[in-house]
């Protein structure tokens, strides 16, 4: 039943949400346009199509939309103005002035006449002029009332008056829209008159429209992680999952007949998808058990759980079973988990055959949160960290176990600690996810509110010295990539980029992405990052967002006898003239590229943070960004003594 794949050839955003619910409606072409959570809609004779954040608009969710002759203009849930040119089929950010204010525009409530947008908010009404892109006039009071203590529920435009409903009562107004900008007594509570309209009640909730967008069906998203192959397997709290290659989605599918962890999901931070290759799978039910998935998800292989004979899961109540986290063991031999217990968590091992072992009873609290392993350089243990709770909720104190484990293959399956040792946090706050640094393999962590690294020689946990632009951030999530760079999740400032200064973990650049970037939403609960494809993903409420970059391909096996693939150059022919751009790909991130024109001169050379990720990008311009003559190309790739060769065809 699926897919086509396709190339990212540049850093690119897209969002997979559902266009629900629908907020707000207008005709348009022999259709409509609509106002979504997840977007705006467009189902009509010429376009069918769900545009979001990813698309220009700044926003996702969407409460109105109205508009004028030469524009569409959608209105975010906090007021947020964005403009759909009808010429030109693009849509841009034309005002974000009340987006600190925090407060909700009334669903639906959003008319244009000639130049001028009114919008409802839940405390005011507010003028717009579409031509300068600023509003000139805002209104906390019509009549007698105050909008601040009666919302405006619904507005309306008939000929040469504007109409207000605030409930029990319907305000009305003559405006002159052709020069409503300069009418100085707009402003005076006392030229707006109580009437007797009625305005008009239209429902939009049960309008035709696609409600399912490149096949994603997911909706609001906890849990998100990478596969071996390359994509993601995204869950829900309502106990679905689904996988994609990154471009399409295939069917969602129940987890255990549909049950799923609900608010715990969220409540609790769950990281509970984990992935191995051949596409195995594991995750959890809350108080049900785990379930170990082929096939990406899409077969069930075994369930444990505590009704089980031979059960050796800890429960936190009867024939209860909870877990906050699980995660890959450290050989790729299974999966390990830490399950709350009635006194003391313990762990879980989990084989790919389904062979399972527990410790039970080892922890430091009853509760456990997330964990993560990892392979003792020196002795070839285990090294498992496990987030402690005092209480389920991870908003609560908690501290860090580290577990030393004799490897099972070396102890007939089994689990056998050598040695425990407990951390004190930051503040006192419990870990709310983990990831390793990619270069030196140690700890990093985040609680609600920071960021820490595991200092091995002082055997300590650390907070970095220099974070300009964290302050007041929450976390949810962390990853680090394939550059070593670390990527933060939060509740509601979307995502954070940290670059090491100097290979320093003391000192980090910060970058920022938001969905004026292309997110779907700044409240991201999860995130995970493909290394085969290049991609980086975010869980979000409505649906997940995928951010595609070179330098998040893991290119180390390139041009070597391991590699995944042979440097190829496409599309070929290509032509930059229409946009085009040539990738010469699967290439070694040391290599050199060199493209020659048909005399053997060079043309264009390409090296360092050029072909990061394996892939260096020809836009058909020379070393002085002029477009070169159509023709035949040659480009080499250097890496050491190897060189690859091939032909390039040129169109303009």
């Amino acid at each position: 039943m699926f897919f086509w794949a396709s190339v990212s050839l540049a850093d690119e955003w897209k969002v997979f949400s559902l266009p629900s619910p629908v907020y707000s409606a207008i005709p348009y072409e022999s259709g409509y346009v609509l106002a979504t959570g997840g977007g705006i809609q467009f189902s009509t004779t010429g376009i069918k199509r769900l545009y979001t954040s990813a698309d220009g608009l700044g926003a996702t969710v969407f409460y109105a939309v109205a508009q004028t002759p030469q524009k569409i203009y959608g209105i975010s849930e906090y007021g947020l103005i964005s403009a759909y040119d009808k010429a030109t089929g693009r849509w841009s950010i034309d005002n974000r002035s009340y987006l600190s204010a925090n407060v909700h525009v009334v669903p639906g409530q959003a008319t244009a006449v000639n130049d001028i947008l009114v919008i409802a908010f839940d405390d005011k009404l507010a003028f717009y002029q579409t031509d300068k892109k600023a509003f000139f006039l805002t209104l906390e009071k019509i009549g007698d009332s105050s909008l601040v203590t009666k919302s405006p529920q619904k507005i309306e435009a008939r000929e040469d008056s504007l109409y207000v409903s605030l409930g029990d009562v319907v305000y009305g107004r003559k405006m002159e829209w052709s020069n409503l900008s300069k009418d100085m007594r707009l402003a005076d509570p006392a030229s707006w008159k109580k009437t007797d309209v009625k305005l008009a009640d239209v429902s939009v909730g049960k309008l035709d429209h696609e409600t399912s967008v490149n096949n994603f069906s997911l909706g609001r998203t906890y849990n998100i992680t990478e596969v071996s192959k390359g994509g993601v397997v995204a869950a829900t709290p309502e106990g679905w999952m689904a996988y994609s290659d990154g471009y399409n989605w295939r069917d969602a599918v129940p987890i255990w007949n549909g049950m799923g962890n609900e608010t715990e999901a969220f409540d609790f931070r769950m990281k509970m998808l984990s992935s191995l290759e051949n596409g195995l799978l594991l995750t959890h039910v809350w108080g049900v058990g785990f379930f170990l998935y082929q096939d990406d998800g899409y077969s069930l292989y075994k369930a444990f759980t505590p009704y089980d004979d031979n059960s050796c899961l800890d429960e936190y109540q009867d024939k209860y079973t909870i877990a906050v986290g699980t995660t890959i063991a450290p050989d790729s031999s299974g999966f390990l988990i830490a399950t709350s217990g009635k006194s003391a968590y313990g762990l879980v091992y989990i084989k790919k055959n389904g062979d399972i072992s527990c410790a039970s009873g080892v922890g430091s609290s009853p509760v456990a949160g997330p964990l993560i392993a990892k392979v003792d350089s020196a002795t070839g243990e285990w090294i498992v960290y496990v987030s402690t709770r005092n209480e389920v909720v991870a908003f609560l104190t908690g501290f860090l176990d580290c577990f030393h484990i004799t490897p099972p293959s070396e102890n007939g399956g089994r689990l056998m600690i050598s040695e425990k040792k407990k951390y004190s946090t930051p503040e006192g706050k419990t870990p709310v996810d983990f990831a390793f640094d990619k270069d030196e393999g140690f700890l990093w962590m985040v609680t609600m509110g920071g960021l820490s690294y595991m200092d091995e020689d002082r055997d300590t946990l650390i907070q970095p010295g220099s974070t300009k632009g964290l302050i007041g951030a929450e976390y949810t999530s962390i990853a680090t990539d394939v550059q070593g760079n670390i990527w933060l999740g939060t509740t509601d400032q979307g995502v954070f980029r940290l670059v090491k200064r100097k290979k320093s973990k003391d000192t980090l650049a910060v970058e920022h992405f938001t969905s004026e970037q292309g997110m779907l939403s700044n409240k991201v609960h999860d995130l995970a990052i493909d290394p085969v494809k290049g991609m980086i993903w975010f869980a979000h409420d409505g649906g997940v967002t995928r951010y595609s970059r070179k330098d998040l391909r893991n290119a180390e096996k390139m041009m070597t006898s391991e590699a995944p693939a042979e440097v190829k150059a496409y599309p070929n022919p290509f032509r930059p003239k229409q946009g085009q751009r040539l990738v010469i790909d699967n290439i070694s991130e040391d290599s050199f590229v060199s493209v020659y024109n048909r005399g053997g001169a060079l043309v264009k050379s390409f090296y360092d943070g050029e072909v990061l990720g394996g892939r260096a990008e020809w836009d058909g311009t020379d070393k002085t960004g002029k477009f070169v003559a159509p023709g035949v190309y040659h480009y080499v790739v250097r890496k050491g003594s190897k060189k690859k060769t091939g032909k390039i065809i040129l169109i303009h």
